[in-house]
């Protein structure tokens, strides 16, 4: 026990630059060694957050739910170069960029080597597959994999999620999600067997 209290003890000293300047809530996030974070002032935390070492995040309107767990190595970029204007070479306006943000929503589970890119809400109950890049924003309680990452199939079935969805409290309703999953499964039949 004292042992794992020292190794929290070192842990937020070393990120004691980076637990000062979250926003929000930000109570038992967990932030494993050798990662990096530009615009730390720029993310909200709920609670109950984990994320894997060797973490890099390039934060501007970056919000994080609560219960999240991160796997190592994962990439999280908040902006984008600019790259339209003319008469100008990109490098000459490397330093201006935009920035739709990020959301990653409670109760996600993100495996290691991940990259999330800018504009992307990760739905609530969602898992995303390791190695694999989010390039746009995936529905709620869905697996999701792949480069690009696609929704891949239903977390639970239709009857067990909306008693779950009770259970948690969440701020989807039942109707909420099926449209929602409807809008990437158009005509694809999507497997719900683990």
């Amino acid at each position: 026990m004292a042992i794992s209290n020292l190794k929290e003890f070192i842990r937020k000293l070393y990120y004691y630059k980076y637990y000062r300047k979250f926003r929000g809530k930000a109570k038992n996030v967990m932030l494993s060694m050798n990662g990096h974070i530009l615009r730390p002032e720029e993310i909200s935390f709920g609670e109950n957050i984990f994320i894997g070492r060797g973490f890099y995040i390039s934060a501007m309107k970056l919000e994080f739910g609560s219960d999240i767990m991160i796997g190592p190595n994962v990439l999280i970029e908040c902006t984008n170069h600019r790259y339209d204007i003319q008469g100008k070479s990109m490098f000459s306006y490397a330093d201006e960029k935009t920035s739709k943000g990020v959301r990653i929503e409670n109760d996600v589970w993100i495996g290691g080597n991940v990259t999330i890119l800018d504009g992307v809400a990760i739905g609530e109950g969602s898992v995303v597959g390791a190695c694999s890049i989010v390039t746009r924003s995936m529905p709620p309680y869905t697996i999701c994999v792949g480069n690009p990452c696609k929704p891949l199939k239903k977390r639970f079935e239709d009857k067990i999620l909306e008693e779950h969805l009770r259970l948690v409290k969440s701020k989807y309703s039942i109707e909420q999600i099926l449209e929602s999953r409807n809008k990437f499964f158009k005509n694809e039949t999507v497997n719900t067997k683990f």
